[in-house]
């Protein structure tokens, strides 16, 4: 029966171009562009690849785990969906298994296009890859529960939309994904230190070679711990929000 949701949920997936685009083509015709142009360029003392590669792994997880999770939530919300289901045998439960199954099934495409452009186009791969992909998949986690958390507290998709515009440019700007931080004023390089996207993005470079370690030292220990202390907090406001709508 649940192989039978995903079916359903994967077609209509499918039916939706914009989430095709930018869940998993964009990233990989991005990177293949910008891997063409800079391959042989440093930064901040480590290869191109080393920086890039985990950068485009963190703009996959906010488009896919996070952004259209988080979407779909709230507007099936809105439509009634769970609600009429829940007068049916259909278990919420397992409603969520399949949005979840779904949105990792995408996300992990998207991943595996990346790897298998940057080991035969770029003839590149990460220095210890169970590594890589071990992190990636508890990323993966993190940014489900961040999506759900944002859909669970928001009524109303136009107001998801709204807000998610609103934070999406920002993150990814600042998340040392796309634009060097190197390069921006001070202010923003001190914004980004509270940008989840950005502690990320240094989790990952040192999961991809463990050698990045002595570049991002501190912030990759910061990232470590601030990263589990955001999600609780944001966890609890999430709670907090959804008691205060249920009474």
């Amino acid at each position: 029966m649940i192989l039978e949701q995903l079916k359903i949920e994967l077609k209509i997936y499918l039916r939706q171009p914009l989430y095709l685009l930018f869940s998993i083509l964009m990233p990989v015709v991005s990177f293949a562009m910008f891997g063409s142009i800079y391959k042989n360029s440093s930064y901040g003392g480590i290869d191109f690849f080393s920086a890039y590669i985990p950068g485009f792994c963190v703009i996959i997880l906010f488009a896919s785990s996070v952004y259209n999770v988080g979407n779909q939530v709230v507007a099936d919300r809105e439509k009634g969906i769970y609600r009429r289901l829940g007068v049916t045998p259909v278990s919420l439960p397992r409603i969520m298994m399949v949005v979840i199954m779904k949105v990792f099934l995408v996300a992990m495409t998207a991943f595996l296009l990346i790897m298998l452009t940057a080991r035969f186009i770029f003839e590149v791969a990460a220095p210890n890859m169970a590594l890589f992909v071990a992190v990636f998949l508890v990323a993966v986690v993190y940014s489900l529960l961040f999506g759900f958390g944002i859909g669970a507290i928001t009524q109303k998709i136009n107001t998801f939309s709204a807000v998610m515009m609103a934070l999406f440019m920002p993150m990814i700007i600042l998340s040392d994904a796309t634009v060097p931080l190197s390069v921006m004023p001070r202010t923003l390089q001190n914004i980004a230190e509270v940008n989840p996207l950005y502690r990320l993005n240094l989790v990952l470079r040192v999961a991809w070679n463990p050698e990045n370690l002595s570049a991002y030292h501190d912030g990759f220990y910061i990232s470590v711990v601030t990263l589990p202390v955001f999600m609780v907090l944001f966890l609890l406001l999430v709670a907090s929000q959804w008691n205060r709508a249920r009474n």
